[in-house]
């Protein structure tokens, strides 16, 4: 017998929607035997694939192993055919792997990915999980030309004539292949065939069946072209690998704009968790059927919500309201032991809990007094419905075994009748219970429509007084947003007239200085920056040849340097050092730089203008450009000194060459 390989993957680094090639974690088990292989890439995972052909391919999220549906049927198509891929962690609805980890009695570091694919393939050994399935059980079988028939010559019809009848052969294999198949495997196929000189150009067959039942192949034979490829299905489908049986669960719920389930058995083990926001009722009704036969369905409030309500009537299930308000400390104590992701998950099962609690002595002693090979949990459900324990032990033990062995048939089909007879009151009763709820909703229902009228009337009458005050209120509410608005219109443009007679101030103080000629203003800029430049030019207009005071020379560079360049300034006092950059730009410019304590410079009361003596201001200037012309003077020194070094260098090296 083969031995048993279940493949587990887990992304390692990168992902499918990155740049990044992606790296995984596998680990195959092999009848207890493990092996590890780390980061491995998808392409080489799939030829280890080939090679094993394992049955089961674990993973807990299969969009690990491909970014959207349509690569993911591509990876489903590149596997073995007798290969599955299993999601751990379920269908539709995903549970977190330490969960499912946990209640199986594995521990494992979640933050390593050998860790975690070695789990992933022991749940799949252990039965969890669901197959992830995106083709239908049937395949579309496509024999056609494998070459173009060309213009062709004198030979044409003949070879058109070998190509059909070898595509007409192909076909022919094919269909007696089907017919040996389908009697044993129980499928059936139809077959459509396009005919043309001297055999057939096309043929298809659609069998339904998969592709691993027919071991037939895609391929190129010849003159001919086999296709072979299953039906991909629209949405994908997602089957469990094992049947559990439908046993009696309890169920807790917490209705909202959040609606959190919590599902128990009736030991008490937690067998779903799901909390969602966008979950409408009808899911909510088909999720717990999925898990089992609810017994009885609880809330954590009293009175009990109307969606709980109605979820339980859908079963015919047990209320299970608490009596008593269940506190935040209790909630937190009853699903510690479980774990939970937010408060509703926490409250929902809270609620299955408290009724576990409170009815988990009944249960057991129940489990006590049955005799041996009566179903427990019917016995324990038909208790909880009502009936005594005494009933239902001579209800479910009722059979003569005194009775000879040949009408074991009879006893079968009079249990079989019993059963359907059962089955059958249980759906009457919840039909009544139905019909009486939708009694229930249409009393509602009449009683909402003639409100509806009895408001409507009242609105009729109202609206022509309602419309008229809202079209009165509109109307005063745009205009004294109107007026409003031109208040604070008005409010800025008198900032802005008091901003620009200041400035007209200054302008005139500054201009009547110049115009007196025994005082020539000094413009302040208060740092060398780009900004507090523009903002005194705004201020006071910088023109050519005037005199700018910087404050904080610190702070400039050799644009702001060209900056005061551009605007043609004849000097520049400073009250600090500048910085070595802006210094030696405004050399090279021939802008004069000062220093303020060099120059007697009179300030006014605010220090926002300022003045100096002409004579004092062409004394300094023409001490800095005898200054600057000693400079001048020393750099070209310097530079033809060392020009004349250079040269004797070269002619030393040359003499000794």
């Amino acid at each position: 017998m083969p031995e048993k390989v279940i493949f587990g993957i887990d992304i390692a680094k990168g992902s499918m929607r990155s740049k990044e090639t992606p790296g995984y974690a596998v680990v195959a088990l092999r009848d207890g035997r493990v092996e590890h292989h780390r980061m491995i890439s998808l392409h080489k995972f799939l030829r280890m694939a080939w090679k094993e052909k394992p049955q089961l391919i674990a993973v807990d999220n299969i969009y690990e192993l491909a970014s959207d549906k349509h690569d993911l049927v591509s990876f489903l198509q590149k596997l073995p055919h007798n290969t599955k891929l299993i999601q751990v962690t379920g269908g539709e609805v995903l549970e977190p792997l330490t969960r499912l980890a946990k209640r199986q009695g594995i521990s494992f570091d979640r933050f390593d990915p050998n860790d975690e694919a070695l789990v992933c393939a022991r749940l799949a050994q252990m039965g969890i999980g669901h197959e992830v399935s995106a083709f239908e059980d049937k395949t579309i079988i496509k024999v056609s030309r494998a070459r173009s028939l060309g213009k062709g010559g004198w030979s044409q019809n003949r070879y058109r004539r070998k190509v059909h009848g070898h595509v007409r052969q192909r076909a022919r294999d094919i269909e007696e292949h089907l017919n040996d198949l389908s009697k044993p495997g129980g499928f059936t196929y139809t077959q459509s065939i396009v005919e043309r000189f001297g055999g057939y150009s096309r043929a298809e067959f659609f069998v339904d069946a998969p592709h691993s039942m027919l071991h037939i192949n895609s391929g190129k034979y010849g003159d001919v072209q086999v296709s072979v490829k299953s039906i991909e299905r629209d949405a994908l489908a997602f089957k469990p690998l094992t049947t559990r049986k439908r046993d009696y669960i309890i169920v807790g719920i917490d209705p909202g704009t959040t609606t959190a389930i919590a599902v128990l058995t009736l030991e008490g083990e937690l067998r779903m968790l799901h909390s969602s926001r966008t979950i409408s009722v009808p899911d909510v009704i088909e999720m717990i059927a999925e898990q089992g036969r609810p017994l009885i369905i609880a809330s954590d409030v009293f009175p009990t919500p109307n969606t709980v309500e109605k979820i339980r009537r859908a079963f015919n299930a047990v209320l299970g309201s608490p009596e008593d308000i269940i506190t935040t400390e209790d909630k937190i104590e009853f699903a510690k032991p479980y774990g939970y992701s937010n408060n509703h998950e926490r409250d929902a099962i809270a609620a299955a809990v408290s009724v576990y609690r409170k009815n988990r002595n009944k249960f057991e002693q129940i489990k006590r007094k049955i005799p041996q090979g009566v179903d427990a949990e019917e016995a324990i459900a038909q208790v909880v419905r009502g009936k005594s324990v005494d009933a239902v032990i001579s209800e479910l033990t009722r059979k003569d075994v005194k009775e000879p062995e040949t009408e074991a048939v009879k006893e079968r089909k009079d249990e079989e009748v019993l059963h359907l007879r059962e089955s059958i009151k249980r759906y009457e009763e919840s039909i009544q219970e139905m019909k009486r709820y939708q009694q229930e909703l249409k009393s509602e229902l009449d009683l909402k429509e003639s409100k509806i009228r009895e408001l409507e009337g009242l609105i009729s009458r109202q609206r022509t007084e309602v419309y008229k005050q809202i079209k009165k209120d509109k109307g005063m509410m745009i205009r004294d947003k109107e007026i409003a608005r031109l208040h604070s219109k008005v409010s800025e443009n008198n900032k802005r007239i008091s901003f620009l007679n200041e400035r007209i101030n200054k302008l005139k103080t500054v201009r009547r200085l110049e115009i007196s000629g025994k005082v020539l203003p000094v413009k302040i800029i208060h740092a060398f920056t780009k900004d507090s430049i523009l903002k005194t030019q705004e201020m006071f207009g910088i023109k050519k040849d005037d005199v700018i005071l910087l404050k904080d020379a610190s702070g400039g560079g050799t644009m702001t340097a060209r900056m005061l360049s551009d605007l043609g300034v004849r000097a520049v006092i400073i009250c600090n050092e500048m910085s070595h950059a802006a210094e030696e730009e405004l050399f090279k410019l021939n802008m004069p730089v000062l220093k303020a304590k060099d120059v007697n410079i009179r300030f006014d009361s605010a220090e926002e203008l300022a003045g100096i003596n002409p004579a004092d201001i062409e004394r300094a200037i023409d001490e800095w450009k005898a200054k600057a012309e000693k400079r001048r003077m020393a750099a070209k020194e310097e530079w033809l000194e060392s020009l004349v070094g250079e040269y004797r260098s070269e002619r030393r090296r040359g003499v000794k060459g």
